[in-house]
């Protein structure tokens, strides 16, 4: 096994300003044959992503939140926050410098 002795890709990130190198690794395996076999891969993770109203009545194993905008209607935070087992299966993103985002309520639709 090596690690990426060629550049890495380079992805721009709509998040940062700034690109995110992906480092290659590369397999070399010799088979019986004599022939040489070079396998390349990008050490990627499968990942899904989904809305706060879809994953309602969901339990996930784990889950990061995005509030680097705020969220926009009633019930979604709580909903996305009550899709996991404990409050270590969850990640949530905000803004440098903020510790709490506003959680939308319209206290005319409470009964």
């Amino acid at each position: 096994m090596q690690l990426g002795t060629e550049p890495a890709q380079s992805l721009p990130s709509p998040i940062y300003s700034r690109h995110v190198l992906i480092p290659r690794i590369n397999f070399t395996y010799q088979l019986p044959s004599g022939h040489t076999l070079l396998q390349r891969q990008f050490p990627l993770a499968l990942a899904y992503t989904t809305t706060f109203n879809s994953c309602q009545g969901l339990t996930l194993d784990k889950v990061g939140i995005d509030l680097t905008r705020p969220v926009f209607s009633h019930g979604q935070l709580y909903t996305a926050l009550s899709r996991i087992r404990t409050r270590y299966d969850g990640m949530v993103r905000m803004r440098a410098g903020e510790t709490s985002t506003k959680n939308v309520t319209y206290h005319e639709l409470l009964l």
